[in-house]
C-alpha cells in the first residue's frame, strides 16, 4: 500500500455539487448497502459519544439527507437546529425528513453564514473528504462554537490492520465505484468518494491541526477496525 499517495483531495465544488445532486434520490440505501448497514451504527456511536444532554443548539454541516442530525434530533428538545448543505437535491430530502423540527440552508461549509458562539454543537458526518480548505472549515466551526461547545466530525478512513487494509483497499477502489455507479447511475460520483477516502489525511493530522488552531480536548475514536473515525474537540 506504500505507492498510494495520501495527500489530501480538493475537489473543485461545482463538481461536486453535481455529484452529490445526482445520487441524492438513492444516496442513504447506497449508504447501508455499500457500508454493509455500519453507517447507521457509527452515527449512533458518535451521538453517544457527543451528547451530554446539556446542549441547546446544533449545526450539521454537509447535513445531506439529515439522517445524522436527524439521530440527535430524536434525542432531546433543542431551542435550534440548522442543517447547511451546498446540494440543493439533498436539502430537499432532509427538509422532506425533518422540517420543522430543523432549519435548512444551502451553502458552504467553508463560509459559515452564522454569528460567531452561535451553536453549542457543531456535527458533520461523511464530510471531511470534500473539504478544500481544512483550515478554513476547522476554523469556521470553532468561530461559530460557543465557549465549552463541542464539534464530533465523523468520516470514512483507512483500516490501519495491514490484513483488513488488504481486503478493504480493492472494495474501496473497484467494488464501490461499480456497485455505487451500477445502482445510482453515476458511477463517476462513487469513483470520487472511493477516491476521497483513498488520499484523505490521516484522523490524527486532523486532531493535531485543531489541537494547533486551540481546540480542547481534541480525542479520536475509531470505528470497525479504522473503517469510520469520529474526531471530537472542545472550544
Amino acid at each position: 500500500m506504500s505507492s498510494i499517495d495520501f495527500s489530501p483531495v480538493a475537489p473543485e465544488s461545482r463538481t461536486l455539487r453535481g455529484f452529490f445532486d445526482g445520487i441524492a434520490a438513492r444516496y442513504d440505501f447506497l449508504n447501508r448497502f455499500l457500508s454493509f448497514h455500519l453507517d447507521d451504527y457509527w452515527r449512533k456511536k458518535a451521538r453517544e459519544l457527543l451528547l451530554t444532554g446539556k446542549e441547546e443548539s446544533i449545526l450539521d454541516l454537509g447535513t445531506g439527507t439529515g439522517k445524522f442530525l436527524g439521530l440527535f434530533l430524536k434525542s432531546k428538545t433543542w431551542k435550534r437546529a440548522v442543517g447547511l448543505d451546498f446540494s440543493e437535491g439533498m436539502l430537499r430530502a432532509s427538509r422532506r425528513e425533518l422540517s420543522p423540527k430543523a432549519g435548512f440552508i444551502k451553502g458552504d461549509f467553508q463560509a459559515l453564514p452564522f454569528a460567531p458562539d452561535s451553536f453549542n454543537t457543531v456535527i458533520s458526518a461523511f464530510t471531511l473528504r470534500s473539504v478544500s480548505n481544512m483550515r478554513q472549515f476547522l476554523g469556521g466551526i470553532r468561530r461559530v462554537l460557543t465557549q465549552g461547545g463541542k464539534t464530533g466530525l465523523l468520516c470514512l478512513t483507512r483500516p490501519e490492520n495491514p490484513f483488513f487494509a488488504a481486503l478493504y483497499y480493492p472494495y474501496l477502489k473497484f467494488y464501490l465505484p461499480w456497485i455505487g455507479g451500477m445502482i445510482s447511475g453515476n458511477r463517476e460520483a462513487y469513483r470520487f468518494l472511493a477516491d476521497s477516502i483513498l488520499n484523505f489525511q490521516e484522523p490524527d493530522d486532523t486532531a493535531a491541526m485543531m489541537r494547533e488552531m486551540g481546540f480542547l480536548e481534541v480525542r479520536v475514536y475509531r470505528f470497525t477496525f479504522g473503517i469510520a473515525t469520529l474526531i471530537v474537540g472542545e472550544k
